[in-house]
């Protein structure tokens, strides 16, 4: 049984959306779902399952990295979750894309983390959910969002290892990788491990290269939008 997520398998919905942030997961509950009920507060990994559009929906905390979210997935499927989405936000890595845009990911390179090391031989790179993603996409599109798909890269450094950290990621981009966050890679190798449904969708509040960061008006509008687009697209397809 879970001993992070102190919460009962009937307290936590199928459909678990995954903001890293716990007090982004506070407001996204109570700004967006009905009647939310907080279901674990332990070390303010808060969890909250409501409703929306009438389907029970979670949103659940993770915090920051590779081995923070794979102890809250881990726990989640244990609990009974089948369709997880991060919501969160990316430093762009090409000047293509704007504030506030969305990124749905299709599959996470890895810089540093081993989580795509199955062992000396394998390198495990699985995609998103193609069900999941695509009627994501078009629900972006339908309202008229900014959005693009592709790659993105899950980094264990922030601000980086080593000083060339910043051409590591310059190669990334030459290879068409859209962005860097740091929990994705986990989500898609944690949803393969157990069948489960997948997807990433993030704003961007960063240029990598250009070092400018959006405002924090800006970061929420991208956060809200974003956040109601996953929750009308889930609902509909799996409620």
């Amino acid at each position: 049984m879970p001993i992070h997520i102190e919460a009962k398998a009937e307290e936590v919905a199928d459909i678990v959306l995954l903001p890293g942030n716990p007090q982004r997961a506070e407001y996204m509950a109570q700004k967006f779902l009905d009647d939310p009920q907080l279901y674990t507060d332990y070390r303010e990994m808060y969890g909250y399952t409501g409703t929306f559009n009438g389907v029970e929906v979670s949103i659940q905390t993770t915090g920051m990295g590779v081995p923070s979210i794979g102890i809250m997935l881990e726990e989640l499927k244990m609990l009974g979750a089948k369709t997880l989405i991060r919501v969160g936000t990316s430093g762009a890595l090409t000047e293509d894309l704007d504030q506030a845009d969305l990124i749905i990911g299709q599959s996470a390179a890895t810089v540093g983390t081993t989580i795509n090391q199955l062992d000396q031989d394998i390198t495990l790179a699985p995609g998103a959910d193609f069900e999941l993603i695509k009627n994501l996409y078009d629900s972006a599109v339908n309202l008229d969002m900014p959005v693009h798909v592709g790659q993105i890269a899950t980094s264990d450094y922030f601000y980086g290892k080593t000083d060339d950290y910043t051409e590591q990621l310059k190669r990334l981009a030459d290879r068409g990788v859209l962005a860097v966050e740091m929990e994705t890679a986990a989500l898609y190798n944690i949803a393969a491990k157990y069948g489960l449904r997948a997807a990433t969708v993030l704003t961007v509040s960063d240029h990598v290269f250009s070092q400018v960061r959006a405002d924090k008006e800006k970061i929420q509008q991208g956060v809200d939008r974003m956040t109601e687009m996953v929750l009308d697209t889930v609902t509909k397809l799996y409620g």
